[in-house]
């Protein structure tokens, strides 16, 4: 995976961990893993798992005002899957 970033800081630490975990995972496995990053900032009940857990920092309440720049390189891996 490469990336090419001009973004704010929470869109770079999202991109970064997602390049660096998404190796060896397979299409569902990420997809699945986006779907629940999206309902993440509206229900704090919802737990990563362990194989993600590196995103629990970011991927939280508070940083509800940052949603779109967490979610951005998510959404774009997605497309990129999907197409």
């Amino acid at each position: 995976v490469g990336y090419q970033c001009k973004s704010c800081l929470y869109c770079q630490a999202s991109v970064s961990l997602l390049s660096k975990n998404i190796k060896n995972k397979n299409i569902e496995e990420i997809n699945d893993f986006i779907m629940i990053c999206e309902k993440i900032f509206e229900n704090t009940k919802i737990r990563l798992e362990k194989k993600w857990k590196d995103f629990n920092e970011l991927f939280n309440k508070k940083n509800t005002s940052r949603k779109e720049c967490l979610l951005l390189p998510l959404r774009t891996v997605s497309k990129a899957l999907n197409d």
